[in-house]
């Protein structure tokens, strides 16, 4: 028979062991997340990192704790990844710029390549909407006056710059957007568009349910890296811009499951 106290303790060492499945991956927790997460209040997750903290699984830091073991999966901070390949970047988002017609609502994904293609932005059309989770790709489209800027609300994610949580999908369930472009850390043909933020996921597949076409734009080192959490098949792209250095042979078999393949 099962005792209120023994289910209770099972069911903290089953969080316990969620968090720091997290904190493997991520490196780094926050309190709101994980309760958001694991749907318990943040007085709960607090109790669960301090015993995980006792137990030298992890340091708490104000607002949630990180881990004291290296992660499996490397994630740089935005600041870090902005400099890797950065001349492909800019050529990708210039060409990913000229996707975008007069008059449409565009949705831009939080990254490096993604604010490129905001940065190249014609600025002589009429009329554009430009809906973002990211505060580096707004603070981009803030210099354009005449375009409509929309943020979505949400949790501040400092390792990209990104909104995530439930605001966030509630804000881009409003609109029926014309271009969805879409960031990814890694994407093959087997696993398609990958990432390694357990809350991003709903991000990125709210992002690609509410566009008519969706423009993976990414640089030709994420192809073949493959991180644990699964976004979008490929054949879910339309339009795929990357570099030269993406093979001949792997952009025809792109190509093969219907993505428009644009290396530049």
């Amino acid at each position: 028979m099962s005792y209120p106290v023994e289910e209770s303790n099972r069911l903290a060492v089953e969080r316990q062991r969620r968090i720091l499945a997290i904190l493997e991956r991520e490196g780094v927790v926050r309190n709101t997340e994980l309760a958001e997460l694991l749907g318990v209040s943040t007085v709960t997750v607090r109790s669960d990192l301090r015993e995980l903290a006792a137990n030298g699984e992890c340091e708490i830091i104000w607002g949630g704790a990180i881990s004291l073991k290296p992660t499996r999966e490397t994630e740089f901070h935005l600041e870090r990844r902005s400099r890797l390949n950065p001349e492909a970047k800019q050529r990708i988002g210039e060409r990913a710029a000229r996707l975008v017609e007069d008059g449409q609502t565009i949705i831009v994904d939080a990254g490096t390549t993604t604010i490129e293609a905001v940065r190249a932005l014609p600025h002589d059309f009429e009329y554009l909407r430009i809906v973002t989770p990211a505060l580096n790709v707004a603070t981009a489209a803030a210099y354009y006056p005449n375009y409509e800027l929309v943020m979505t609300g949400g949790i501040l994610r400092s390792l990209t710059w990104g909104l995530i949580g439930p605001q966030v999908l509630r804000a881009l369930e409003m609109f029926n957007a014309h271009w969805t472009f879409l960031a990814s850390g890694g994407f093959d043909l087997e696993h398609g568009v990958t990432t390694s933020h357990i809350l991003e996921v709903e991000v990125k597949r709210t992002m690609v349910a509410r566009a008519k076409r969706v423009a993976l734009l990414a640089d030709s080192s994420k192809f073949g890296k493959t991180l644990s959490l699964s976004v979008a098949p490929l054949h879910a792209l339309h339009v795929l811009v990357t570099d030269t250095g993406l093979s001949e042979e792997h952009a025809a078999a792109i190509q093969a499951l219907g993505v428009e393949v644009l290396r530049v």
